[in-house]
């Protein structure tokens, strides 16, 4: 009689152990291919990133939007996450205090930066040098 109840225990241990994992993995794969979104409505704009990060804002909040490159933004990690292609979370450099940082890890060397009228930053970007150009310039027209 020891021996089924034994296996249903080991059963139950390896379906828990199974769906820590499959939670793990799927944690790890929105990170990966969620995309960082903005957009931009006729008086405010919405930054998003999956469920990490959800930002609004009226144009007129806003006091300073600036394209940055790696020489003019240098940031020290607070308490983030850093994986292949992507990094968010709190950041800090002498120029801008602490502050939010949503930005890809590869091929991306140029940031969007939203200072608000109240102090707080954000710094994120796109996928590409161009897709970041390109959206910092549509984001520019409406501020």
């Amino acid at each position: 009689m020891a021996k089924p109840h034994k296996q249903n225990v080991i059963g139950a241990i390896l379906f828990v152990v199974f769906l820590i994992v499959a939670v793990g993995l799927a944690a790890a794969l929105s990170i990966v291919f969620a995309p960082v979104e903005l957009t931009l409505e006729e008086d405010s704009y919405t930054l998003s990133f999956f469920i990490y990060h959800k930002e609004s804002a009226s144009y007129e909040d806003l006091a300073e939007v600036v394209l940055l490159t790696d020489e003019t933004y240098a940031s020290e990690r607070i308490t983030s996450y850093g994986g292949i292609s992507k990094a968010f979370g709190t950041y800090t450099n002498e120029e801008y205090g602490e502050h939010f940082r949503l930005t890809y890890s590869e091929n991306t060397h140029n940031f969007i930066l939203l200072k608000r009228k109240d102090g707080s930053v954000t710094v994120f970007n796109q996928k590409s040098v161009a897709a970041t150009e390109e959206l910092y310039l549509e984001l520019a027209e409406k501020v």
